[in-house]
């Protein structure tokens, strides 16, 4: 059975992301080798493909099975994909977020779609293929598929079972990261799951139990990598600080090892103080990102953030003195939030001396608890320069206009300095990324500067 999994090419030429990892892809792909089966792994968004050649080359491949995951911003590029694909291969399945969320909705989304994964997929996708091979009653726990109910799946084994990234199938050359600070990029994940509850996170594909890789396991994949010339890790871990006496060992057991790489994590407000990010600076991480969110309690609240506004000043205080950079998340315009309250947060980013800062609206996606309840929401076309859908339902009680020149003023207002300025071009240098440095600067200039 020829398998080919695939990330489809970007949108359009203004599309300004940066190629990263797509770990997902690659972890199936070194759970699929473990078993003894052949596949093929195309990043045609890294290599900077047309859609006209990843079409050639997927036809030439003539695969048995197309594996692709998407999230819902981008689901609308998987889409496409399918269908544009649908000649030269013989079974499409997605999986990922979206398919977790949605379930069966994606078949009506794309009727050229044949079966889609929900959840962790390390555990389904052999199951999944030998069902395949057979095609004989109901499908295995975690399948989508058409005129069948689906039956949840649970990752039964220890994340540190699943075998690490098959990046010998990726373009590793291809991948950059402009907030890296050396040449030679990489991701990884040494989490899954998270307890919190807040509004607009979608848990649906890792769930709220936090499971964890033993420090050691983590260590000899960041050592790996090291000796394999990567500089610069970004740990996508979605709350690396959780358990601190974890988070210790591994700083240790890098510092013991001598193990040289640099590192940036995610982190919450609530979970650090100084001296765990002192140790984590020796140890080699250059940056944590927080989520802010907002300087509004009320806001805050809204979002179930759990933390509070003088937790998001000590953190960063903290992140400073410990001599790391800071990531900043906002969000802005939330329900009941005034163009007064959405100023307030802009100004508040830069009096806890955030480095970077990201700032997005307000997002009912599927799988979110946000998108349960049933807010408030409208498909605007209010955006970021760094957001990867074209439309976005915004909840919000501010109108279109007036959150999309809020959304340029932000973006203005921090970046349109002298320091940020000379800061993104100290990293493009730095990571290697001239060319991806470039464009998103001249995006966010061109975004945040248009009038209006």
């Amino acid at each position: 059975m020829r398998i080919l999994l695939a990330r489809p090419p970007r949108r359009d030429h203004r599309d300004a992301g940066l190629p990263i990892p797509p770990l997902g892809l690659a972890y199936l792909a070194s759970t699929l080798e473990a078993q003894g089966r052949h596949v093929e792994l195309i990043d045609a968004y890294a290599l900077g493909w047309s859609w006209s050649r990843f079409e050639r080359e997927v036809a030439r491949r003539k695969p048995d099975v197309l594996g692709m995951g998407t999230m819902t911003p981008v689901a609308d590029t998987v889409w496409k994909a399918a269908r544009r694909l649908r000649p030269h291969v013989g079974t499409i399945v997605v999986g990922g977020p979206h398919p977790t969320a949605v379930a069966h909705e994606i078949f009506s989304d794309c009727p050229q779609v044949d079966h889609g994964v929900s959840g962790e997929g390390e555990e389904v996708i052999g199951p999944y293929l030998d069902w395949l091979a057979h095609t004989k009653g109901a499908p295995p726990a975690g399948v989508i598929a058409r005129n069948h109910p689906l039956v949840p799946h649970s990752p039964q084994k220890p994340i540190a079972s699943i075998p690490w990234p098959a990046r010998h199938l990726l373009p590793q050359g291809s991948y950059r990261y402009l907030l890296a600070t050396l040449p030679g990029f990489a991701t990884m994940i040494t989490s899954r799951g998270c307890p919190f509850r807040c509004t607009f996170c979608d848990k649906s594909v890792s769930g709220s139990r936090w499971r964890a890789r033993p420090a050691a396991d983590v260590v000899d994949e960041m050592q790996a990598l090291a000796a394999q010339g990567i500089g610069f890790i970004n740990l996508y871990d979605d709350n690396f600080t959780l358990d601190r006496k974890r988070v210790a060992a591994i700083c240790d057991d890098l510092i013991k090892r001598g193990v040289d790489v640099e590192w940036k994590c995610e982190g919450r407000v609530d979970g650090v103080d100084l001296p765990l990010l002192k140790k984590m600076r020796a140890a080699g991480c250059r940056t944590v990102a927080y989520g802010v969110e907002s300087a509004h309690p009320e806001t805050l609240a809204l979002l179930r953030k759990d933390i509070t506004v003088d937790q998001a000043e000590g953190a960063f205080a903290a992140t400073r003195a410990a001599g790391l950079r800071s990531l900043a998340y906002v969000i802005l315009g939330s329900h009941g939030e005034s163009p007064e309250d959405v100023h307030g947060t802009i100004r508040f980013v830069q009096e806890i001396g955030a480095d970077y800062v990201q700032f997005s609206s307000l997002t009912a996606l599927p799988g979110t608890p946000l998108y349960a309840m049933g807010g408030d929401t409208s498909e605007v076309s209010v955006r970021s320069p760094v957001d990867s859908e074209s439309k976005r339902n915004t909840c919000t009680s501010l109108s279109e206009e007036e959150l999309d020149r809020l959304m340029r003023v932000a973006w203005r207002s921090f970046w349109m300095r002298p320091r940020p300025l000379a800061r993104l071009a100290r990293d493009a240098v730095a990571s290697g990324s001239l060319k991806e440095g470039w464009r998103m600067g001249f995006q966010l200039a061109r975004w945040s500067l248009r009038p209006g």
